[in-house]
């Protein structure tokens, strides 16, 4: 259950909600579902299903630079489509399932 601060439910997310499992690896991987972004993202959830930890950040993210996210781990960032998120390995590789809210 949402919880809203309008009477008309209008600060609810109601245009689209994607999903998607992506293989991070140790190049980096832009998180989107799809092709591109999705139009008018607002939400972009992160959820690490991998034995690998994860690193996430912008274009040339690290192990130094990025958010560590291991097994099970989950990070919820309030982005819109104009901002590229990327997630790499140190080694191997992890299963990311990345979902987008409009």
């Amino acid at each position: 259950m949402s919880i809203s601060e309008s009477s008309e439910y209008s600060d609810v997310l109601q245009t689209s909600y994607i999903a998607a499992t992506l293989n991070v690896t140790t190049s980096q991987v832009h998180l989107k579902v799809g092709a591109s972004p999705l139009t008018a993202r607002e939400t972009l959830i992160i959820y690490n299903r991998g034995s690998q930890a994860i690193f996430v950040g912008p274009s040339g993210v690290n192990s130094t630079t990025g958010i560590r996210l291991t097994t099970n781990q989950m990070l919820t960032l309030n982005v819109g489509e104009a901002i590229s998120v990327f997630a790499v390995t140190n080694s191997g590789n992890a299963d990311v399932t990345v979902q987008e809210l409009a």
